[in-house]
């Protein structure tokens, strides 16, 4: 508690409230922690202090050291891709609607982590890039700072006029695209993999002489032969133009745990990129006989602190027993680890 105590002296500093003021947030800080649910002992501290921070960096009064601060206080909390039946939004889809809901029509929302970067590509209408620019800045690094990214770069972009005209305009090949996918898809139920099918096992190659169809198999699939011709006629029916078909087998079950950690993966990345204290680079997955191994790369130059490494630590364990998480490992062997730029690990978490 030391260092909250000293960031608490010095942001006190900063802000140089009034006492009529420290006693408005005294009271709000008091009837919140009511209402927050403590994890455990341990860690109350950390609830009265977001609470506190929450309080302050939704004011006017945010500033760059704020946000800082927010990263170090704030709890990490790991939420699955897909909570109670719905998506849980990540920071890109919650930034294209904060920008959509000030009026203006999105393209894309891009982050990149080195350098970390947030990149916001606009079509405009009524109003130049510098005006988008200056509008939009301000709220959106207000919302980083209230939940604790303070790594970001922000840059908002002009998207090409030609480019809004082909939003909702899919190429040829890209109809053609879609038709072949469902006709796999379509194809492969009917031989009664369903399971399957939900994959993704339609690819289409396309140059100026040849449009090529690649079908991913599964190798325990028995009736591969007769699935093939059957989508071959399909395709000839609805007269697609389409060259030839290409087929490549696979081992469903690995490309089954490969995809489920996926998700897990970006789970655990998401929750503490763009964020100081934690200085993430990078996240990849392998699986290997049957074990997925998760590195996490970082740009920590030495072992942080032991109440971080248990912060991380604490933070995985309580994602790990979500039913929501449980349903997707299901029984997979994994491990998971944070390396520092050196590669050499901090924390590994493995079953």
């Amino acid at each position: 508690m030391q260092f909250l105590d000293k960031q608490f002296k010095d942001l006190e500093e900063e802000l140089k409230l009034t006492d009529k003021a420290k006693e408005q947030l005294k009271s709000k800080i008091m009837y919140n922690s009511h209402k927050t649910k403590k994890r455990n002992k341990k860690y109350y501290g950390w609830v009265t202090a977001v609470t506190c921070i929450l309080l302050i960096i939704t004011s006017p009064l945010y500033s760059s050291k704020m946000a800082s601060m927010a990263s170090k206080i704030l709890p990490i909390s790991i939420l699955p891709n897909y909570s109670n039946g719905q998506e849980n939004p990540d920071l890109t889809t919650q930034l294209f609607e904060l920008v959509e809901k000030e009026g203006y029509m999105v393209k894309s929302v891009g982050i990149t982590p080195s350098p970390y970067t947030i990149e916001i590509s606009l079509f405009l209408k009524d109003s130049t890039l510098k005006q988008a620019a200056e509008d939009l800045e301000p709220k959106v690094k207000s919302y980083l700072y209230e939940n604790g990214y303070d790594k970001y770069e922000l840059k908002v972009s002009e998207a090409a006029e030609a480019e809004a005209l082909q939003e909702g305009q899919g190429d040829e090949s890209s109809i053609v695209y879609e038709k072949i996918s469902e006709i796999v898809k379509e194809v492969f139920v009917s031989y009664g993999y369903s399971k399957e099918a939900d994959y993704e096992l339609a690819g289409f190659k396309t140059s100026k002489d040849s449009n090529i169809v690649t079908i991913d198999m599964p190798d325990h699939i028995q009736e591969s032969t007769e699935i093939v011709k059957e989508i071959e006629k399909k395709i000839e029916s609805k007269k697609l133009d389409v060259e030839d078909i290409e087929v490549n087998t696979f081992n469903f079950s690995h490309r089954q745990q490969d995809d489920r950690w996926v998700y897990i993966a970006s789970d655990i990345y998401d929750a503490m990129a763009g964020k100081s204290t934690y200085q993430l680079t990078g996240v990849s997955h392998e699986v290997k006989d049957g074990h997925t191994y998760v590195s996490i790369k970082t740009d920590l130059e030495k072992q942080p602190s032991k109440e971080i490494i248990q912060e991380i630590e604490l933070a995985i364990q309580e994602y790990l027993v979500l039913p929501e998480t449980k349903e997707k490992i299901v029984n997979d062997n994994y491990s998971i680890q944070f390396l520092l730029k050196n590669n050499k690990s901090f924390v590994k978490i493995t079953n």
